[in-house]
């Protein structure tokens, strides 16, 4: 197990103003933005408003749907608009192509592309007399957030998870590092959610899958570093130690694992935003959840390699006191029969 000479427990009063800062300003700017902005995320992706070009197509008129977006595609490219997504759909007449544009997007530039459109499909058919069933609309989809399905299930979820999280560690390892355990998990939630906050990165539903990621690499993180302070409690040199030591020492001999395991995440999501952007139409739609990855994993490192150890300490301290007033009440009690 690698090893470093941090001295973590002196520094915990430095390490709870850190934290504290950066949830505090990220709910300040969240709410700041809520009034003036966005909203307090800068919500994008499937939770953005956004204008949408719909062209619905039918079979007499087009074979296939790639010959629609190749239509669609050469006709934004003339009028130099970039569309986020497309998304195709069929049904036994014909099938439909859906567009969606930044809600910023000029609206002139998207009514050129729609006429380009129009007179192509027009050329198109011009064989059958003019007369076509293929339809192009314009409109704008506005985003209204709250009482969502997804969110009330992901909240469920995240909160299983802590409630597991505590039983587990409270039948392996110690009450102490049960309650540490979960105070990692709302620390590095709550991180999480402060910074996408304060860095105004856009957040999609792909954010749901983020949080719980946080908190299930949460869960193995502080397994590493509690399962350590465990068997190094079991060695009779070090129980000599104090708590700050123990807690130090145990913090130390994982200190790099916890740093290593979300970096090496850190480094698929940007391998995979690569790989996907080559294919990809839209690469500004993969980065978004690119950087919420990001986040999630320094979320991550820095509160179960920096944070928890050094709060765990004061943990530790607390039940040492108690086993040794417990241990010389229970003396007593018994000198007194």
């Amino acid at each position: 197990m690698m090893k470093t000479n941090l001295k973590l427990s002196s520094k915990m009063h430095i390490f709870i103003v850190i934290s504290s800062l950066l949830i505090a300003l990220g709910i300040m700017v969240g709410i700041i933005c809520h009034f003036v902005a966005n909203g307090y995320f800068n919500y994008g992706g499937d939770w953005a408003s956004c204008k949408q070009v719909t062209v619905s197509y039918a079979y007499v008129d087009f074979s296939d749907k790639n010959e629609v977006i190749e239509l669609c595609n050469d006709a934004f490219g003339k009028s130099g608009v970039k569309y986020q997504s497309v998304t195709t759909g069929n049904s036994n007449q014909g099938g439909e192509v859906v567009y969606s544009f930044s809600i910023n997007t000029n609206e002139e530039d998207i009514d050129n592309a729609v006429i380009l459109i129009r007179a192509a499909i027009d050329e198109k058919t011009s064989s059958s007399g003019g007369l076509t069933q293929t339809t192009v609309s314009v409109h704008s989809a506005n985003a209204l957030l709250g009482g969502a399905l997804s969110l009330e299930r992901i909240s469920i979820a995240l909160a299983c998870i802590i409630v597991v999280h505590f039983l587990y560690f409270v039948i392996r390892y110690k009450l102490v590092m049960a309650f540490a355990a979960v105070l990692a998990d709302i620390h590095n939630l709550g991180l999480f959610l402060s910074l996408l906050s304060l860095t105004r990165i856009p957040v999609a539903s792909s954010v749901l899958a983020f949080a719980a990621l946080t908190l299930v690499l949460t869960v193995i993180c502080t397994s590493l570093l509690f399962d350590r302070m465990r068997k190094n409690a079991k060695n009779e040199d070090l129980k000599k130690l104090t708590a700050f030591e123990q807690a130090d020492l145990g913090a130390n001999e994982c200190f790099k694992l916890n740093l290593i395991i979300p970096a090496c995440l850190a480094c698929v999501a940007v391998v995979m935003f690569v790989l996907f952007s080559i294919s990809s139409l839209s690469p500004v739609v993969i980065l978004a959840p690119v950087f919420a990855a990001l986040v999630c994993f320094i979320s991550c490192a820095y509160g179960t390699a920096i944070f928890t150890p050094s709060i765990y300490s004061r943990f530790k301290l607390l039940g040492d006191n108690y086993k040794s007033q417990h241990s010389r009440a229970s003396k007593t009690k018994s000198s007194n029969k």
